[in-house]
């Protein structure tokens, strides 16, 4: 198993990178990507383009994105969703995440954090 390698948009707080780091996980923030101030379409096309599936609490424009994806049959390493919520909740869900979902098993599929619960 390839474990799943992430990509964090602008929302999400850096010290979830640091700690998935620390358990030797494989994440870029958009802060070390270069692509603070990008738009979305931006962010999600750069996630594609290193691999990565993207990170963000902007539930309703990336639900937008997954769905023009899907119309102009447009690839991508997956989108995971989440309301904002509180760091510790934020990382055990992103552990669990990433202990049962490989790389390449969530492409082109928009999923929300909370199922990882």
């Amino acid at each position: 198993m390839t474990p799943l390698k992430l990509y964090l948009d602008e929302m999400i707080p850096l010290d979830l990178a640091l700690i998935l780091s620390h358990y030797g996980y494989d994440v870029l923030t958009s802060k070390d990507g270069g692509m603070l101030g990008e738009n979305d379409s931006r962010q999600l096309e750069f996630s594609t383009s290193e691999g990565r599936a993207i990170i963000t609490y902007n539930i309703a424009d990336f639900m937008r994105l997954h769905k023009e994806c899907l119309k102009q049959n447009k690839k991508h390493k997956g989108i995971i969703v989440s309301p904002e919520i509180k760091i510790s909740v934020l990382i055990k869900l992103s552990l669990r995440l990433l202990a049962v979902i490989s790389n390449g098993e969530i492409d082109n599929q928009l999923r929300f954090l909370q199922e990882f619960q």
